[in-house]
């Protein structure tokens, strides 16, 4: 299966090689590899999005992931993306109401709860979109739509999505960049160092922030579908 879920590799090469997508593509003294070329975080988003696209889409019960961050994608020594997560959020979803015998009428919401409520990061807040973080409604496809635009902003920017160390008011990394382009201040504030330096990228850069904030939109029904924000990404062609 050629589909971007199942995980190829193994345990010591994700221990050498894995850890949350920031750390990768950030690079830093604390990360031996060196920050991502734009081209590079062009191939794990586009994969990202089809793997994203096949799980919504490759069973009539509309599967959803319900726990898209950085740190649930792993890539390969050839940057290949893979999603991990996806089964385990129902799984314990199962066994704790199993455990404590409560009936819900939706495991899906008792996936997002039980996800954001174990949580010690404020960060992994903001990944979840704003109709079921603050309306308590239950997830959707489009909830993975919104959380996949927060990693796609987190690869553009190099900055954690809760937006720290920027004059925000605390709002995070979404509400920044879409201030920024509101007031349609310089890309200089809001992109990436290493991009900054590929001149030739700033179309596609700029493109891809234009998909990722239509995938953070307030608004469920505004946000494009997985496939089609696949498509559009899959449109973006390196000059």
């Amino acid at each position: 299966m050629n589909h971007v879920i199942c995980l190829k590799v193994t345990p010591s090469q994700l221990q050498m090689r894995i850890g949350p997508l920031m750390h990768i593509y950030i690079g830093g003294p604390a990360n031996p590899l060196p920050p991502l070329s734009w081209a590079s975080r062009l191939k794990i988003a586009q994969g990202t999005a089809r793997g994203l696209a096949h799980i919504h889409e490759c069973s009539t019960r509309k599967h959803v992931h319900g726990n898209i961050k950085s740190s649930k994608i792993l890539l390969d020594d050839d940057l290949q993306p893979f999603i991990s997560g996806f089964g385990l959020n129902r799984l314990v979803a199962a066994t704790i109401s199993k455990s404590t015998s409560r009936k819900l009428s939706n495991s899906s919401q008792l996936t997002i709860t039980s996800s954001i409520s174990s949580s010690s990061s404020s960060s992994d807040v903001h990944y979840v979109a704003p109709e079921v973080r603050i309306l308590g409604h239950k997830v959707s496809p489009k909830c993975d739509v919104y959380s996949f635009g927060i990693v796609l902003l987190e690869m553009l920017t190099g900055r954690a999505p809760d937006g720290d160390g920027l004059d925000n008011n605390g709002k995070g990394l979404e509400s920044f960049v879409r201030k920024v382009f509101r007031e349609e201040r310089p890309l200089s504030e809001i992109i990436g160092p290493v991009l900054l330096q590929e001149v030739r990228a700033k179309k596609q850069v700029l493109a891809s922030f234009y998909i990722a904030l239509n995938c953070t939109e307030l608004d469920p029904e505004v946000r494009q579908k997985m496939r089609m924000v696949s498509d559009s990404l899959d449109r973006i062609k390196l000059q």
